[in-house]
């Protein structure tokens, strides 16, 4: 079987505020919010076009600026993806929507990617 990059699932920024950023995101860029894990500080918004998500978050532990590529199956991606000689720089992960891992093009270029195992391959939103 063939792994394939499905789409660009999210884009995440750090932030310092999480009340500031959600009301500059849904009112100056007209994002809307659908879910947030008050536990690990986040909030995902939704374009009106596309179930790609903008995530912020205020964990200093996780990257400035960030994005993921969605795949069906972390774990089955990263193992073909080695058996086909090429290679994973970080193993998969767990995360809030299932795993995360990120790859590399033959020039080391890192390709971060992400499923959604945990939610049944779709997105969920609670807002």
């Amino acid at each position: 079987m063939m792994n394939k990059l499905l789409k660009i699932d999210n884009i995440m920024y750090q932030v310092s505020d999480l009340r500031r950023a959600e009301a500059f995101y849904t009112k100056a860029l007209g994002l809307k919010k659908v879910w947030e894990d008050e536990d690990a500080k986040m909030i995902g918004f939704a374009f009106e076009k596309s179930d790609s998500e903008i995530v912020v978050h205020v964990n200093p532990e996780l990257p400035k600026f960030d994005y993921s590529y969605l795949v069906e199956n972390v774990e089955r991606f990263c193992k073909d993806f080695q058996q086909s000689g090429f290679h994973v720089i970080l193993q998969p992960i767990e995360v809030r929507s299932g795993k995360y891992a990120i790859v590399a093009d033959p020039d080391g270029n890192e390709i971060p990617i992400i499923d959604l195992t945990k939610f049944g391959g779709s997105p969920r939103y609670d807002h």
